[in-house]
C-alpha cells in the first residue's frame, strides 16, 4: 500500500509541524523513509512518526523545503516498499509452485501404484 501525504502541515506553536499521512506506515516503510537523502536542514532522521502522520521541527520559512523533501522521502519509501512486496509475492509464488509440484509427484506415484 502506498502512503501519501494527505494534507498540509499544521502547527500549534509555529515550531513543531505535523503532516498527516494516508495511513499508518509499516516499520519497513519508515526505515526506507529514514534512508532518504537529506537536503540542508531537512533530514529524514529528524522526522518522528505517529500512527498516520509525521512530525518535524522547523521555523515557518523552512517548512516548504521540508515538505518538498518529505514528498521525496515518501516516494522513496513507497518504491522501496513496492520492491519488498514484489519480492514477497515472488517468494510466495515459488513456495506455491513447489507445493504444487510435490502434490503432483505424490498423485503421479499413487496413480502408478494403484493396481498393486
Amino acid at each position: 500500500m502506498s502512503i501519501t501525504r494527505s494534507g498540509p502541515p499544521t502547527t500549534h506553536d509555529s515550531r513543531l509541524w505535523r503532516v498527516p499521512l494516508s495511513g499508518p506506515p509499516s516499520s519497513a516503510w519508515q526505515a526506507a523513509f529514514q534512508g532518504g537523502d537529506p537536503a540542508g536542514d531537512a533530514t529524514p532522521g529528524r522526522v518522528q512518526f505517529e500512527h498516520a502522520g509525521l512530525t518535524f521541527r522547523a521555523d515557518e520559512a523552512s517548512v516548504p523545503a521540508w515538505i518538498a523533501s518529505i514528498d521525496r522521502w515518501i516516494a522513496h519509501a513507497n518504491a522501496a516498499q513496492t520492491a519488498v512486496d514484489a519480492g514477497r509475492r515472488a517468494d510466495a509464488a515459488r513456495a506455491q509452485e513447489q507445493t504444487d509440484a510435490r502434490r503432483q509427484n505424490a498423485s503421479d506415484a499413487n496413480d502408478r501404484l494403484k493396481n498393486l
